[in-house]
């Protein structure tokens, strides 16, 4: 990472200073730094200026190279789990590939980013039925599923590209449903008994949690740990409990949960959040 100008300029004074020749030649104080035995404005300081701007902008230089080479190194890296999520980002439905004899791989010839239907992905490698297979967690937007022609033609097209030999999960559905229980204890100075803010309206508790959920990474987990946290922090929470959650059907206190589509969505009842003043 590249040094900042005044960095490179005071070890270049300090070197200076601290040189036998040029405290015979200057007649300079050992122990005394440059500041106090130059002038701001003197040639020695101007030419140190230059000097380590020049360096500065070499070390930029190398750094912006340093990080365009690592990202070559990345994106070529074939067929890893972020060259599969990328390779899944970059479907173009309705066109076809053509193989490049160069690199020994299947492209499209151009770039239609109109065409890209996929917007959220997930790859993950899973044992199934004894067998180490590609889980490809895919959505459109709004993280709705993909259907019909084109999820067989996104199917048909992570197949080509892929190693020869993948084994492949394909998972594309509607969001896991998520009811969460709560006990929160309020300050009535903020909140009503049912959870609506006195000023400006609306249900922040409510709010926490959707923000909680839909911030999750796509194909990411759930922790009730941390949807506590953030419900502790919302403006008028003075203590929170958890009390469950109900995920697919049963009502259970979970530490975690993987959702089978690789998101999830909030459904919302009154029932499930219990207001007491603090």
């Amino acid at each position: 990472m590249a040094r900042t100008i005044e960095e490179i300029g005071k070890g270049m004074k300090q070197a200076l200073v601290a040189d036998a020749t040029i405290q015979e030649a200057y007649g300079l104080v050992p122990g005394r730094t440059f500041e106090e035995q130059f002038s701001k404005v003197s040639i020695e300081a101007t030419l140190i200026y230059v000097v380590a701007s020049a360096i500065w902008l070499l070390e930029r230089i190398w750094d912006a190279f340093r990080e365009e080479t690592q990202q070559r190194i990345d994106e070529s890296y074939v067929t890893s789990q972020p060259w599969y999520y990328a390779k899944a980002l970059a479907f173009q439905k309705g066109d076809s590939l053509a193989f490049d004899e160069k690199t020994y791989s299947f492209r499209y010839l151009s770039e239609d980013e109109a065409k890209r239907v996929i917007k959220h992905v997930a790859i993950r490698q899973v044992t199934d039925e004894n067998l180490t297979k590609l889980k490809v967690y895919f959505s459109g937007a709004n993280k709705q599923p993909i259907t019909g022609d084109v999820r067989s033609s996104f199917e048909a097209y992570m197949r080509e590209i892929g190693a020869a030999g993948t084994h492949y999960l394909f998972v594309s559905q509607a969001p896991d449903t998520l009811r969460v229980h709560l006990h929160i204890y309020y300050d009535p100075l903020v909140l009503d008994s049912t959870g609506t803010r006195l000023e400006g309206g609306g249900k922040p508790i409510e709010e926490t949690i959707e923000k909680y959920l839909n911030a999750l990474e796509y194909g990411g987990v759930f922790y009730a740990s941390k949807l506590v946290d953030m419900i502790q922090t919302t403006p008028g929470v003075r203590d929170v409990t958890l009390d469950g959650t109900t995920w697919k059907g049963t009502k259970e206190n979970r530490r975690r949960i993987e959702a089978d589509s690789g998101a999830f969505v909030y459904e919302k009842n009154a029932a499930d959040i219990i207001y007491s003043i603090d």
